[in-house]
């Protein structure tokens, strides 16, 4: 099962894939996930393990279950709330009957074999490191970048990786990053502390190209995510040469902004009336008012997109699905249960993974259970650092890879 789970985080791209069966719309990446039932239910029933499932469910933190039940309650809410639609069915099922689906066998996994988690770890490095050297082909071959992004007075020049728009990259990749900070840096210290091939620097090196890519794709919301992840980081859990690494890193990226005018100006921009910049204003205060047409429960699933033209007072922008803020986003489509309910989940795992910091973490382990625990609460905050400015969860990629690793934090 757990190479099930490394190929739904290597499938989460493949949502893009959209096709009909019998009329109604579908992708491959929904596809797999129901293949993926019907593989772990061949598998509990041929090793007579749903005794064995059944008493991992109850013995599942209490806490925990009762935040991701008022989660899923709100969403199932939402779905029938100021109108049911295929269209709602189908966010209703991507976005929350999949991805919690996926959380549990992934949990279940993990419970069977706990050594078998640094898979998705090394999973993860793969995929940022093919995706962050096909961004730098791309920037400077211009290769499966649409014209859009080639630089103009409109738009930088930005990646796109595998996906079709440089944000929906960022905000995949980040709070991967994010998520493989403490491993990778673990990788580093333990080179320089015993000596070793190159080779052994693969993790790291891996990190470097994602992170490369997200450098080119120009997300500023991204930056944001991976910043603040990288500096809780460094005051919770590094050490003295972990610091002094970090320190080269940031002076070298400074110089780096400072000298090529595309990354210069991109940081600049925002004080000079940038569109974009000024058009996240005008959606906070759109979603805003979506709150305040109806606090308790929302507009429901697709409710921003559907009430766009009565809320938005902004002629100069277009129609948005989401108000770009997490909080806003969750509030607007879940009601105040969603979003009081996910707070409640990710409090006591950013907790959790911040107190898991011991001297085993501070340059010395490897990928153990804590630097996982601390690369979950990491991911958890570049999340929402990212999501203060952009749509973190609403999209059927960013859904599941939350809940898959969110299952690696127990």
């Amino acid at each position: 099962m757990n190479y099930l789970i490394v190929l739904t985080i290597l499938l989460t791209p493949a949502y893009a894939i959209r096709f009909n069966i019998f009329g109604l719309s579908t992708n491959l990446l929904m596809l797999w996930v129901f293949f993926v039932w019907v593989i772990f239910t061949f598998y509990l029933t041929v090793n007579n393990e749903w005794a064995k499932y059944i008493e991992f469910k109850l013995s599942l933190d209490k806490k925990i279950l009762a935040f991701i039940s008022l989660f899923f309650a709100a969403a199932l809410i939402s779905l029938f709330w100021q109108g049911f639609s295929q269209e709602k069915l189908g966010q209703f099922i991507v976005l929350f009957i999949q991805p919690i689906s996926l959380f549990i066998i992934a949990s279940y996994t993990w419970y069977k074999n706990p050594d078998s988690k640094p898979l998705i770890l090394n999973t993860c490095y793969l995929l940022l490191a093919t995706m962050g050297l096909f961004a730098i082909i791309q920037y400077f071959t211009l290769l499966g970048l649409p014209p859009e992004y080639w630089g103009n007075s409109m738009e930088p020049k930005r990646v796109i990786a595998f996906f079709s728009h440089p944000n929906f990259y960022a905000l995949f990749i980040a709070p991967l990053l994010a998520f493989l900070i403490p491993d990778a840096f673990s990788a580093i210290s333990n080179f320089s502390a015993k000596g070793g091939q190159i080779s052994k620097l693969w993790k790291p090196i891996c990190w470097t190209i994602g992170a490369i890519g997200l450098l080119l794709s120009l997300s500023r919301a991204g930056w944001l995510g991976l910043g603040v992840a990288g500096l809780v980081y460094l005051f919770f859990a590094a050490d003295r040469a972990i610091k002094k690494i970090a320190s080269v890193v940031v002076i070298v990226m400074v110089i780096v902004i400072v000298s090529v005018p595309n990354l210069r100006w991109r940081f600049v921009l925002p004080f000079y009336g940038e569109k974009s910049a000024v058009s996240r204003l005008s959606l906070w205060e759109t979603g805003w008012k979506g709150v305040k047409e109806s606090p308790i429960l929302g507009l429901g699933l697709t409710g921003f997109s559907n009430n766009w033209n009565k809320l938005n007072t902004d002629p100069n922008l277009d129609t948005h699905n989401y108000p770009h803020n997490i909080f806003l986003n969750l509030w607007v489509e879940t009601g105040i249960i969603g979003l009081m309910s996910l707070i409640g989940l990710i409090g006591p795992l950013i907790y959790r993974g911040l107190r898991s910091v011991s001297s085993s973490l501070r340059g010395e382990g490897q990928g153990g259970g804590d630097a996982i625990k601390l690369g979950v609460a990491l991911f958890l905050i570049a999340l929402l650092s990212q999501g203060l400015l952009d749509n973190p969860y609403f999209k059927n990629d960013l859904a599941m890879v939350f809940w898959i690793v969110l299952s690696l934090g127990f």
